[in-house]
């Protein structure tokens, strides 16, 4: 009697240390999941909100010019979400300009920007958006935009082609001040 009750102890501790280990690999198991969940870039997940850009602009044959972007979008009431922007370059006045997007295909936006030469072409891959327009005449930009992990930041770089070959490039990092309020959150009361 006294081996089989000394059996149900030990196996009684084994269990115990088992469940311990089996909890302790779930909780690691999730915290990695989470960690590598990716992040969908959405306009509302980029720039829902305000931020605040900082870069250079930099043209061959020329020195690179800082700017500072200031920014708040917004979710609009007719599903598009609109992004205004004020520019300003160092020892220059500041310019404003405006973004519209709308959602037309998985990964696909319309879009449109005021100081292009046309429409812009917004395709979404994981944590990446790309841009395509044409500033003006036969001058294109292309911008690759990566949202950080964390939403708070982008990753903004750019190439200004003239003809299909390189002329300039933009370098800018984003900067979410706070996480985007949903357009139908009671506590927006800018809504």
């Amino acid at each position: 009697m006294r081996v089989r009750s000394e059996q149900v102890s030990r196996v009684k501790s084994i269990l115990k240390w088992l469940r311990f280990a089996l909890l302790t690999a779930a909780m690691v198991a999730c915290s990695l999941a989470t960690a590598q969940t990716p992040v969908e870039f959405t306009p509302s997940a980029g720039f829902g909100g305000e931020s605040t850009g900082l870069g250079t602009l930099k043209f061959v044959f020329r020195a690179p010019r800082a700017f500072q972007v200031t920014s708040h979008g917004a979710e609009q009431g007719d599903g598009t979400f609109r992004l205004d922007q004020t520019i300003t370059f160092a020892g220059e006045p500041p310019q404003s300009r405006f973004w519209i997007m709308t959602r037309t295909a998985p990964h696909r936006y319309a879009a449109t920007l005021s100081d292009a030469a046309g429409p812009v072409e917004a395709t979404v891959s994981g944590s990446r958006l790309s841009l395509r327009y044409r500033v003006k005449g036969p001058v294109y930009m292309h911008q690759e935009l990566v949202l950080s992990a964390d939403g708070r930041t982008i990753d903004n770089v750019g190439v200004v082609r003239l003809l299909g070959v390189p002329i300039g490039r933009l370098q800018e990092t984003i900067t979410r001040k706070a996480p985007a309020v949903a357009s139908d959150d009671p506590a927006d009361p800018g809504r």
